[in-house]
Order: structure tokens, then C-alpha cells, then sequence
């Protein structure tokens, strides 16, 4: 009995005060599932139990619908909000800041829930819901946060459309088709707010870090072996668009932080002490090896800019300096908490610090004391045996012992302790890239020869779709600077000489893997693929990447001067006007009620005018098929009459009801024998209609 109940209750949501709800609980719930949506975004975000405390006062209060009983009271909700502050306070240490004021939207909109009675109540949730959703885009900005924040927005939108019936409802259906419609209308205003309103030059908030979890992006530090194992990120790192060629793989080198200083554990760059190099100067080759590309780089709350190695040239950005640090690596005056997109040219045949001085190059052969003491026995060893040889041919037989011997490259090492060279080098013998780096730049050091990490990424896969190469964080990588007398700094991949695929191989933006395709179909998931992220650099360019900058070259298109405030502010005031005014215009109307029985037979009325017998107006169906027979055959007479009678029938019979009006037929929905009703007479209609089309005077 209880489960029937259960069934009429759901079946109440679909419009109709029935014998077993109230209209208050209806609305309650419908509002309940609104808010869950408006809540969904941030569950991945929050700490889980925030997530649990909204859960259970979401549970608390949809027992308290289905069972009818009192709300808690004043004191339960003073103390259940003092709980929230405190466990608030002790989760971030303040109660100021972007997550704690996220995090106290949602645990107070669930409190809310709990002393919800009169209607405003439910429209300040609401309100509440549209704030939670707006605090969503903190954590993403991505075309997939704002397709699922356009789908919470309409749901809102029914709810305050929900809000507005009276004792007459629509159905659920009916309410979400009025929401988007409106959502439409308003579209051509949101637009144009969009295009015209000012950009600010910078945003209103950034991006915090993403906590203590380990994945292969960048750092401003790097220490081996202090992660034993690395998740693979297919998150998008930088999009590049090369004005011409593309580079090949083998020569996609992104330089990014170099690190010199060394404790014995970690590696970290130079700060700005007297001690540090200076910047060395930069020689560069041909013309032919210059590349011009624009880079679109995500937010990583670092100072540095990526750059093909080598960067010759940035183009200014807006209130932004950007500097060039002593390892040659582009710095921007502040952190990157936004999206940033900047032009800039590369030189890939390049001779840096040719000219330095062996005084100059001391900062580079720094060591720590008391550590890693068998790979200094074995540079000790080297130097004596390699005495007055080429730098590159003591580099060469570092690479050769990484080749020969039994060491392999994995993304899961076992873990190393204090002295992590000398367990790498000679017991473990398996690493990823920071671990060959290390260790080939600590032996070299040892040996007498400057050396240096730098750290970016390698490689990148153009999506044939846009043009657009992408390079995700997987493809973060770390390689080694030498410095020899002739030719300067020059790049050595100790990773290349055991797993030279990782280097000279085109990654691919798709795998036979990716979505768990099936066998024979890969190449329908693959141009799923491509297209998905051709679509989410669509929106990162047009969208998220609207600048000031961008604004001012849209309007400058359009023969408007971009930096006039004053003429900008007029004509957005101009377009809101005329669209709002259009608007008005197009949905103020009134709008006749349908009548589709009324119009299937004024079709069949059309067809007997031809015949030059019209209906008059006073006369009846019957009235006028009288009138008309002696001008038809036999068997369109037959026709004729089988149409009025199922006509007057629908019109003026048991059913007369389902088409005397929108109110009367949702009002028949209430109760099953009217709903069989409807079915017949929906049924009935579709006879007539082809009746009619069929009926040949």
C-alpha cells in the first residue's frame, strides 16, 4: 500500500493537485532536484565531507516532504550553523577565502533546506543556487562546466516558473520548454553584453594550487625519487598554432624552469643572490630555423612562460613584463593564474653563453658535501682516465653507460633514500626522465663539467581538425645542459639514450584505448576525440580567451575605436535598448489558444467551398453537410458524412472535454479514466485528419 501511495505521490510532480499532496510539498521537491543539479559541480571539488554534511540535511529534509512531520526547530538550525562555521574554520584555518566561501554557500544552502516554509523561502534557494552556480567556474571553466551550468540555469528557471502557477499547473515538460525559451530570447542581450561590455586587464580571482597530489606537470623544484610513482595527466597544458611548419618531434624541446641549485635531494633555480650566474648571451643560426607560432598557455599559478627552445622574441603582453631568467628561461612579472595567449619566436639553431668564463660557470658545478659518494668515485675515476678529452666525448660515454647497461625507463621507481644518485646509478637502475637528468648532471659536475636541468615539455600532436598542437601535461619532461668552450650551453636527453621512443616518436592525440571503443571502431572514437577537443579549443579561443585585447581588435574591425570608453558605453546602452525593445515586441503579443480539431475541419470546410457551397457561420456540421449533398457523389457523400459524425462527435461528445482548452485538458490528467479519454480522443483526431486528406468532393 505504502509503495502505491509512493507511485501517486511521484505522479503528483506531473502537475495536478491530487488527493495525496499538497501544492507546498510538490513545489518543495521539484526545487529539491533543482538544487542537487546546482550543487553537482562543486562534489568533485570540496572535501568529502562537506559533500556528506549537505547529503545528509538534503536526505533529512526529503524524509520530512514524504513524511509530513514539522521542520526542526530555531535551535537546531542556530546550532547546526555554528557546527558548519567551526568545522569551516577547521578545514581551511580562516573563514575568509574562495573555497571557505564556497564551502559556506553550500553546507548554509543546505541548512536552508531545513526551515523552507512559505514561498519565499523557496525563491531565496533559488537565488542561492544561482550564486553556487556561478562559484562553479573557480574550478573549471571548460565548455563541459558551462554545458552542465547552462542545464542548472534551466532548471532554475523552471523552478521560478513553477513558483509563478496557481492552482492550475503545467507539465513538468511544459515548464522546461517555457525556461529555455526564455533562456533564448535572452540570449541576443547576453551576447551582446559579452562583445560590448569593458574587459578587464586582469581577472577577478585566480587559480590556487591543486594540493599535495602528484602529477607529471611542472614544478619550481624537482627532487628524484621523492615520487615513487606518477599518474599519467592527459590534461592540456599549452595549445601552439605555428604560423607555418611545424618542427619535427624530435626537436619539440618547451623550455620552461632550469634548476642549478643542488641540496643533496632536490633541485631548484638560482635565486636572486650575488652568487648567481648572469644571463648569457644568445648567437643565433640561419633564418630558415626560425618559427613563429602563438602558444595558449592554462593556468599553472607559475611565473614562467613556455617557449620552443630557443625563444628570440615575445610579443608584449598586456600589463605584464616579462623578463629572462640566468638559465635562459622566460619570466613573467607575476604569476599565471589565468589563461594566456602570447606570440613568439623560436630559433632551434642557437649558440648560447659561448662567451662565459670559467669564473662565471661556477655556480653551475656546484655539489653538496657528504653526498652520493660512489658516483664521485667513479667521476674521479673518469676524469683521470679522460684527461685532456673533448667535453662531448666524456658526455658520449655517460650516455653509452645508460644505453649498455641494464638500465629502463618507468613511471614507477622503486623509491630512493639520501644518497639517490648513487642508488640510482648503481642499484635501482630504473627511473623516469628527472631521474636520468639528475643523476647524468651530478656525474658530470662531479667530473668538472658545467651542467644544469632544465625542465618543460617534449613533444606534442597536432589536431588535424584546427591546426593546433597540442601538448598535455604527460608530455612533461626534463633534459640536461652542458657547457663546453666552442659552442656554449648544448642540450643532452639522457632519457633519449634508453627510451629514445619517448623522444623521437609523435605521441598520438588518440588512442585504440581512449573511451574503452570496441574492436573495429577505433576510428569513430578517435574523430570523437579530435572533434571534442577541436570544440574545447573553440571555446578556450572565442571565449575564455576574450580579452581586452581581443575586444579591441573585434571593434577596430567594425570601424570603432576600442579604447573609447565613452563610445563603447553608448553603444552597448544602444543595443540593449533595441534589443530588449524587439524582444518586447516579439513575445508580448497575445497569442491565440490552438485549436487542432477546429483546424482539421475547417481543411474538410476548405475542400466543400471548392464546390462553391462555403459554411455559413451559424450553421452546424449537420446543418451544412445538408446544404452541400446534392452537390457530391455517392461516396464523397459517404466520406462527408463519416467526417461530421466523428467531428460532432470529438466536439460534442464524452470527450468534448480534451479540446475545450489548455486548462480543461491538463485539469483531465488528475485521474486515469480521464486519461484514457484523452488517448481515445488523441485517437480520434488522427482518424479525422486523414479523413480529410483523404475526402475528395
Amino acid at each position: 500500500m505504502s509503495a502505491l501511495r509512493l507511485g501517486w505521490s511521484l505522479r503528483a510532480l506531473g502537475g495536478q493537485l491530487g488527493a495525496q499532496w499538497e501544492r507546498d510539498r510538490r513545489d518543495t521537491l521539484f526545487l529539491m532536484a533543482t538544487i542537487a543539479l546546482a550543487v553537482l559541480p562543486h562534489v568533485a571539488h570540496q572535501p568529502l565531507w562537506i559533500t556528506g554534511a549537505f547529503a545528509a540535511m538534503f536526505g533529512w529534509r526529503l524524509a520530512l516532504v514524504f513524511s509530513g512531520r514539522e521542520l526542526p526547530g530555531p535551535f537546531v538550525r542556530t546550532v547546526g550553523a555554528i557546527a558548519c562555521l567551526a568545522a569551516i574554520f577547521a578545514q581551511y584555518q580562516s573563514l575568509i577565502g574562495r573555497e571557505q566561501g564556497v564551502a559556506m554557500l553550500t553546507l548554509f544552502l543546505g541548512l536552508k533546506l531545513l526551515e523552507m516554509k512559505a514561498r519565499r523561502d523557496l525563491f531565496v534557494a533559488i537565488f542561492l543556487c544561482f550564486f553556487l552556480l556561478l562559484t562553479s567556474f573557480f574550478h573549471s571553466q571548460s565548455l563541459a562546466s558551462a554545458m552542465l551550468v547552462g542545464v542548472a540555469v534551466i532548471a532554475l528557471t523552471a523552478t521560478m516558473i513553477t513558483m509563478q502557477y496557481g492552482q492550475q499547473e503545467a507539465a513538468i515538460a511544459q515548464r522546461y520548454k517555457q525556461a529555455l525559451l526564455m533562456l533564448v530570447q535572452a540570449l541576443p542581450i547576453a551576447l551582446a553584453l559579452f562583445v560590448l561590455f569593458p574587459r578587464l586587464a586582469t581577472p577577478l580571482w585566480g587559480m590556487q594550487g591543486q594540493g599535495g597530489s602528484s602529477t607529471t606537470g611542472l614544478s619550481d623544484s624537482m627532487a628524484p625519487g621523492g615520487v615513487t610513482s606518477l599518474s599519467k595527466s592527459t590534461a592540456v597544458a599549452m595549445r601552439v598554432k605555428f604560423d607555418g611548419a611545424v618542427p619535427p618531434a624530435p626537436q619539440l624541446y618547451w623550455r620552461g624552469p632550469v634548476f642549478g641549485a643542488f641540496d643533496g635531494t632536490t633541485w631548484s633555480a638560482f635565486g636572486p643572490s650575488p652568487g648567481s650566474p648572469r644571463l648569457a648571451s644568445l648567437r643565433t643560426g640561419a633564418p630558415a630555423d626560425l618559427f613563429s607560432y602563438e602558444v595558449t598557455l592554462e593556468p599553472n599559478g607559475q611565473p614562467w612562460l613556455l617557449a620552443l627552445d630557443m625563444p628570440v622574441r615575445v610579443a608584449p603582453l598586456p600589463a605584464s613584463k616579462v623578463g629572462v631568467g640566468s638559465g635562459f628561461t622566460l619570466l613573467r612579472d607575476h604569476r599565471v593564474f589565468e589563461r594566456l595567449r602570447y606570440r613568439i619566436d623560436s630559433h632551434l639553431d642557437y649558440e648560447l653563453g659561448a662567451e662565459l668564463d670559467p669564473s662565471e660557470l661556477q655556480p653551475w658545478l656546484h655539489l653538496p658535501l657528504n653526498f652520493n659518494p660512489r658516483t664521485l668515485a667513479l667521476a674521479r675515476q673518469w676524469r683521470d682516465e679522460m684527461t685532456g678529452l673533448p667535453t662531448m666525448q666524456v658526455v658520449d660515454r655517460a650516455l653509452s653507460m645508460f644505453r649498455t647497461q641494464a638500465f629502463r625507463y618507468t613511471l614507477n621507481p622503486p623509491a630512493l633514500g639520501r644518497h639517490s644518485v648513487d642508488e640510482f646509478l648503481f642499484d635501482q637502475q630504473a627511473g623516469f626522465c628527472e631521474h636520468f637528468t639528475s643523476a647524468f648532471v651530478v656525474l658530470m659536475r662531479a667530473i668538472g663539467i658545467p651542467a644544469r636541468v632544465v625542465t618543460g615539455y617534449q613533444g606534442g600532436t597536432v589536431n588535424p581538425l584546427d591546426g593546433y598542437m597540442v601538448v598535455r601535461q604527460s608530455d612533461a619532461h626534463a633534459w640536461a645542459e652542458v657547457w663546453t668552450e666552442r659552442q656554449g650551453w648544448v642540450r643532452v636527453d639522457p632519457t633519449a639514450a634508453v627510451a629514445p621512443e619517448r623522444i623521437e616518436t609523435d605521441q598520438r592525440l588518440v588512442d585504440e584505448t581512449d573511451f574503452g571503443a570496441p574492436s573495429g571502431t577505433v576510428g569513430t572514437w578517435a574523430l570523437l576525440k579530435l572533434n571534442l577537443d577541436a570544440l574545447a579549443n573553440r571555446w578556450n579561443q572565442w571565449v575564455l580567451n576574450y580579452d581586452r585585447r581581443s575586444q579591441g581588435r573585434l571593434l577596430e574591425s567594425l570601424g570603432l575605436d576600442g579604447q573609447d570608453w565613452t563610445r563603447l558605453a553608448a553603444l552597448l546602452a544602444g543595443a540593449m535598448v533595441l534589443l530588449i525593445g524587439g524582444s518586447a515586441l516579439l513575445t508580448l503579443q497575445p497569442r491565440p489558444v490552438g485549436d487542432p480539431l477546429a483546424k482539421v475541419f475547417e481543411q474538410f470546410c476548405q475542400k466543400m467551398a471548392v464546390l462553391g457551397v462555403a459554411r455559413l457561420e451559424h450553421e452546424t456540421p449537420g446543418q451544412y453537410l445538408e446544404r452541400s449533398s446534392r452537390h457530391l457523389s455517392a461516396d464523397a457523400l459517404q466520406q462527408a458524412r463519416g467526417i461530421v459524425a466523428l467531428y460532432t462527435q470529438l466536439r460534442y461528445g464524452a470527450m468534448s472535454g480534451v479540446y475545450q482548452g489548455k486548462e480543461r485538458r491538463r485539469r483531465s490528467r488528475a485521474s486515469k479514466e480521464r486519461a484514457r479519454h484523452i488517448a481515445k480522443a488523441r485517437q480520434g483526431l488522427r482518424e479525422l485528419r486523414a479523413s480529410v486528406q483523404q475526402f475528395g468532393p
